[in-house]
């Protein structure tokens, strides 16, 4: 299921607007005034389908309807004005509906002193946080470390029975559409959305910034090793059970030696597609493609055996790979004198001298470059919804000019839909037939 438009209605207490896809496209450039809303509305959108209802109701707005490719919309409406700051309100902050009128789900306003449980207890209904201090917990997924009031904030709805006993927990409707439409918000922090934490020698704990692109160096690496794991738990297996395959009745072995060659020479240039890619040590790979002059009719049906395993043994790195060669292709063609290289030890670059860069050493340019494309390549799910907030940033004007070009290109490996906001004509480019503009309220 995919967001076709969102309507938006008193931002601020004073605009109305209404992003929707032109027919066909999967790119929407949004674009006006600064204070017209543009990260505003964007914050909204994924506070409704990745936050809690807590965060939706802080975004200052009337009304706002999102529109699904199957005719159905959800729809957020504040009743009246609740002050953020009054942790003693019990008010409907925001009433979620899902078409059908049964489909509703009111959040009302909770206070953090309310909480029941003990603080320790946190990390057990949100394992992704461990304490790390009295009011503190660190995100292990990004490092990023919250104190009491951002754990509510993002964590709101898992912790409610705990907050508000007896009030109505989020309903399955709910939870079952924000699973099911995926929306990811690549903001203006990019560079450093993740933080390490230490203790000095005086027991202090010092927070230090975690650049994002090592962080995504890190977890790249982890994506190739669990494909070579996979890659070489597949070879055991097919390489003990090869001898009883080989012997039985297989219909399928009797092809013509020219297309075994055809199959072995094209099974060898993808294993030296995917040693090129990083994915694959030379080490590692078994295949290697006899000279079949040498082979008689009698072993023709070993060959083949061999060739179906080789096939089902590369085709484990085929997604990555895919995902892989788009991310380097499009780095390289933009950085100069620089080499980006997939490698198990995750991203590397390097110099035009050969010498290996330190990536946090990059420009901010460099930074952001390779920070938004994996985003978009490796942790973007399939049809998902993509917001970018000032994709220009640092960027210079001849990597803007690609970029609706570039990210034309990702989609197509996923699927997605996104939507930009931007103050760059450079970024627009001839694709003034994307463009979304916020407009002020009327005056008479």
């Amino acid at each position: 299921m995919r967001i076709d438009q969102v309507q938006v209605s008193g931002l601020f207490g004073r605009f109305n607007h209404c992003l929707k896809f032109a027919a066909d496209e999967s790119i929407m450039i949004m674009i006006g005034p600064n204070g017209f809303g543009k990260t505003t509305t964007l914050r909204l959108i994924d506070a409704l389908f990745n936050r809690s209802a807590g965060r939706v109701a802080e975004v200052p707005f009337r009304q706002v309807d999102v529109t699904f490719d199957d005719g159905r919309a959800l729809t957020a409406v504040k009743p009246r004005y609740v002050d953020p700051r009054d942790p003693d309100s019990s008010a409907v902050t925001v009433v979620l509906r899902l078409d059908r009128e049964s489909d509703i789900y009111q959040h009302r306003r909770v206070s953090a002193d309310s909480l029941s449980i003990p603080f320790a207890a946190i990390e057990d209904v949100i394992p992704v946080l461990n304490q790390v201090g009295r009011r503190e917990w660190r995100n292990v997924e990004t490092g990023r470390v919250l104190d009491l009031d951002d754990v509510l904030a993002l964590h709101e709805d898992e912790l409610m029975p705990f907050l508000a006993p007896g009030a109505p927990a989020v309903p399955e409707w709910l939870q079952k559409l924000r699973s099911s439409v995926g929306v990811r918000f690549i903001d203006t922090e990019r560079l450093t959305a993740a933080t390490n934490s230490r203790r000095s020698r005086r027991g202090v704990r010092e927070d230090t910034p975690k650049r994002t692109v090592r962080r995504y160096s890190e977890e790249l690496a982890g994506r190739v090793s669990r494909s070579n794991e996979k890659y070489l738990a597949l070879s055991q297996t097919l390489d003990r059970t090869f001898p009883a395959r080989l012997v039985a009745d297989n219909s399928d072995l009797n092809g013509s030696m020219a297309e075994l060659r055809s199959q072995l020479n094209s099974l060898e240039k993808k294993r030296s597609r995917l040693e090129h890619a990083g994915l694959l040590a030379g080490e590692q790979s078994d295949i290697e493609v006899p000279d079949l002059t040498l082979v008689d009719e009698s072993r023709r049906g070993v060959l083949t055996v061999f060739a179906q395993d080789a096939a089902k043994k590369l085709a484990v790195f085929d997604d990555l790979y895919s995902r892989v060669d788009a991310f380097t292709s499009i780095a390289n063609s933009r950085f100069r004198d620089k080499q980006v290289v997939v490698s198990a030890k995750g991203l590397d670059v390097a110099g035009s001298n050969g010498d290996s860069i330190n990536l946090e050493m990059l420009s901010s340019g460099e930074q952001h470059e390779l920070v938004i494309l994996y985003e978009l390549i490796f942790r973007t799910a399939q049809d998902s919804l993509v917001l970018i907030d000032e994709p220009e940033l640092s960027l210079h004007v001849a990597w803007q000019a690609q970029f609706v070009s570039d990210l034309e290109r990702m989609a197509k490996l996923t699927g997605f839909r996104s939507i930009l906001a931007t103050h760059s004509p450079e970024i627009i480019g001839d694709r003034w037939d994307l463009t979304v503009e916020l407009r002020g309220p009327r005056t008479v």
